[in-house]
């Protein structure tokens, strides 16, 4: 019992110590949408289908990463695979979500269009009311 206290009090602080770089294990929970934190591998197509797909490959390519970084022997190697694995993660997901952006402002059409406020409106005015003064004008 003794031989287990005293290894724990050996253990815990080099188990702490080793955080104490500031490096942390990257999880997946991190990078993905709460949606699609626990995906499974979609079996149909579809709009959502394909979606989840993306997110389950991203997913099984970060899983092999991690194991990559696990692998390695020494710690300063691992930490640094650990910060590339984050970096690269954050990176797929700024695209990703310029890639939804731009998706949704190529659909939204072109802004002239949409604009409730028309250019045109004060022109029209403009032209009612020069109308209005012109002279020899029947009415």
């Amino acid at each position: 019992m003794k031989k287990i206290l005293l290894s724990l009090v050996l253990v815990l602080p080099l188990t702490s110590f080793a955080s104490d770089y500031g490096v942390t294990v990257p999880e997946w929970e991190d990078f993905a949408p709460p949606p699609f934190v626990d995906v499974k591998e979609p079996k149909r197509i579809g709009k959502l289908n394909i979606v989840a797909s993306y997110w389950y490959k991203r997913k099984v390519e970060f899983e092999e990463a991690l194991d990559r970084c696990k692998s390695l022997e020494a710690n300063d190697e691992r930490f640094a695979c650990y910060e590339e694995l984050k970096v690269d993660q954050f990176k797929q997901n700024t695209d990703y979500n310029a890639r939804i952006e731009a998706r949704q402002n190529a659909a939204a059409g072109i802004p002239e269009m949409t604009d409730r406020t028309d250019t045109m409106l004060p022109i029209n005015n403009y032209i009612n009311n020069y109308t209005r003064l012109m002279p020899n004008e029947l009415r």
